[in-house]
């Protein structure tokens, strides 16, 4: 009878750790599957994942992380308010977790809450200094508000912590401008376009920057060479043409002029930017 007893309890022990096994792997698959469609920005999907994940094994550490990931997706399925629940659980549970509190920032940025992401994006950086995403967005909102020292601090920050990093000179660049000193804007944009890779998506705009910097300081032909360089890059970018037609004018090179600005009107420019820099005549 005692055998028996003692068989039935490891027989019974046996299938739930079977059990147990089998219910762990299906978590981490779920798991993986929210990840692979985060990826893919196949937001329902990932959401649905991950609440079958979290009914499968409510009680899960891993499931700090899933709460992150269910509000991002369910954000960026523009679910804001079921976003910003999820990323309250998670918080609860890890409030310094930096990870969870950069999917949260974005959401709010992607909400227009930009008084909540800026509070976010500052707690973030208490607790790490390093982190690079949020000093950059921080330095992007303050220059929005058009706090020049406050932006100006974060992009410094970026310029000479990150020696790869685009947007701590194009930063700068940008506050200086706002601030009517064309001079050493023009520097800060030269340093972020030589930082930037062939294919970097910001490099362009570095480059338009630094176009109408000169056109305004009077340095024409480098304008040229920038946009002819750029050109190159991007020949289907119609405010390259803009710019360069706009410069052209300047040295009185009519008929070019005039041909860059049907290109920059067959690329899409906008016909207010067009008229700002060549009106009809």
């Amino acid at each position: 009878m005692r055998k028996t007893i003692l068989l039935t309890i490891v027989m019974t022990g046996a299938v739930c750790a079977s059990a147990q096994t089998a219910s762990d792997s299906r978590y981490l698959q779920l798991a993986d599957s929210a990840q692979y469609y985060i990826g893919k920005e196949r937001w329902q999907d990932s959401a649905r994942c991950i609440r079958e994940a979290l009914r499968l094994e409510p009680g899960n550490v891993g499931n700090i992380m899933l709460f992150a990931n269910l509000g991002l997706a369910t954000g960026m399925d523009g679910k804001y308010g079921e976003a910003m629940q999820c990323f309250d659980i998670a918080l609860s549970r890890a409030p310094k977790n930096v990870t969870v509190l950069s999917s949260k920032a974005k959401i709010e940025l992607l909400s227009g809450d930009n008084d909540g992401a800026a509070e976010t994006l500052d707690n973030i950086l208490q607790i790490d200094s390093m982190a690079k995403w949020p000093r950059q967005t921080r330095g992007l909102l303050r220059l929005r508000n058009q706090d020049f020292r406050g932006a100006y601090t974060d992009f410094e920050f970026l310029t000479k912590h990150f020696p790869a990093d685009t947007w701590g000179p194009g930063g700068m660049a940008k506050c200086m401008e706002a601030q009517g000193r064309p001079a050493e804007a023009a520097g800060y944009y030269r340093d972020a376009i030589s930082r930037c890779t062939p294919s970097d998506e910001d490099k362009v705009e570095f480059q338009l920057g630094l176009i109408e910097n000169l056109g305004y300081t009077g340095q024409l032909q480098e304008a040229l060479d920038i946009a002819k360089d750029a050109i190159e890059q991007r020949p289907h970018d119609g405010r390259l043409y803009l710019l360069r037609g706009w410069i052209k004018e300047k040295l009185l090179i009519y008929r070019e002029a005039e041909e860059d600005k049907k290109l920059a009107i067959h690329y899409g420019v906008d016909p207010q930017t067009i008229e700002r820099f060549l009106p009809d005549r």
